[in-house]
């Protein structure tokens, strides 16, 4: 009984000193410093929540909270255990949370906070760009439309300077003949992953890693869970062409798009290179689109008009002009009006005979 009315006395004045206490004092900055850490708390929580770490994290909060539960009941023998756990607390946490730590600051490395020309080019790289672009989607629909397999990673941020130390440098420009020429099956260099780094073919037959999520890929190849595993561990862009179908994917943090037809990809290959730039680029051609579009039917509308009013001006002057101009009768039209007078005319008829047989009836009546 007496462990028992300690343990909520301890309980009590935890309350007291770290909830009731801070909150009776709290200040202006106090106010700022709990939305940091709910911010930061909540960006921690949906970074984790789709990841293996996330039932790792609700492991350890489990022995966290059983480490304060066996400290309120001051048990000895676990309370040492405990001690000697948060010795080596910080230690573990780094050790079994590294792939998370390590992906978390690759993100904020790439930020826009830290890099603030990542969504924005110059004029005469733009052009550059446009070129590549265009020569690349070539080269994969033409790839797609034989069968040829490819493997077509755009570095970003990130550096993959261990995976072209697996394959060859070459430092050529990106041409569609080039693309092909390397790809072919019977090339030195087709087997394996083709990196472009600052608009240029820098190496070729290059070895990826594989992917380690839980993506179902049964329905694809080697080359896809290669792309996505590279996807998973930088911020590189992979484009996959299909040795069985022809279909071409593109793959990008971790995810597989499929089936992209060439207009996407041109959209997705230069707003990865680009980034705003051509979404503003694009934006204004858009709006051009939109204006000439209005402008014609602006015109259209003030000629018909114009002819409106003159028909109306014509018809004031001359009544019969109005007959004059309305369009002509249809044949089918003018016959059922025929056929329509041609009944009337011959009810009309019999109506008479009729009326007349009546009158010869009455005149022989009265003589």
């Amino acid at each position: 009984m007496d462990r028992l009315m300690s343990f909520w006395q301890s309980i009590s004045s935890f309350v007291n000193e770290y909830v009731i206490t801070p909150v009776q004092q709290m200040q202006v900055i106090d106010v700022i410093d709990v939305l940091l850490l709910a911010t930061v708390l909540y960006a921690l929580y949906c970074f984790l929540r789709t990841r293996r770490a996330g039932r790792v994290l609700l492991g350890l909060f489990a022995v966290i909270a059983v480490s304060i539960f066996v400290t309120l009941l001051q048990m000895p023998a676990l309370s040492y255990v405990v001690r000697l756990f948060a010795a080596s607390v910080f230690f573990c946490v780094v050790v079994i949370f590294q792939p998370e730590f390590r992906e978390a600051l690759e993100r904020l490395g790439n930020s826009s906070l830290l890099n603030p020309g990542k969504n924005r080019v110059r004029h005469k790289k733009f052009e550059m760009a446009r070129e590549i672009v265009d020569e690349t989607v070539n080269a994969v629909e033409r790839m797609s439309d034989t069968k040829t397999g490819a493997l077509i990673v755009f570095e970003g941020l990130t550096k993959l300077g261990e995976y072209i130390e697996t394959g060859k440098v070459i430092d050529a420009r990106i041409t569609s003949h080039m693309l092909r020429n390397i790809f072919f099956d019977k090339a030195p260099l087709h087997d394996g992953a083709l990196i472009i780094r600052d608009m240029r073919i820098y190496a070729a037959s290059c070895v990826l890693p594989s992917a380690q999520g839980k993506m179902d890929f049964s329905n694809v190849g080697t080359r896809h869970r290669a792309a996505v595993g590279l996807t998973e561990v930088s911020d590189a862009l992979v484009v996959v062409v299909s040795e069985e179908t022809g279909v071409v994917s593109v793959a990008q943090d971790g995810k597989l798009l499929r089936d992209v037809d060439s207009k996407t990809l041109y959209d997705i290959l230069m707003t990865y290179i680009t980034g705003n730039t051509y979404l503003r680029f694009k934006r204004a051609n858009l709006r051009s689109d939109y204006l000439a579009v209005l402008e014609i039917a602006e015109k259209k509308a003030i000629k018909t008009a114009k002819k409106n009013r003159r028909q109306r001006e014509e018809s004031e002057r001359d009544p019969l002009a109005a007959f004059d101009n309305a369009p002509p009768e249809k044949p089918e039209e003018s016959e059922r009006f025929s056929s329509r007078k041609a009944g009337t005319d011959s009810r009309n008829s019999v109506g008479l005979t009729s009326d007349s047989t009546s009158d010869t009836d009455d005149l022989s009546q009265n003589l």
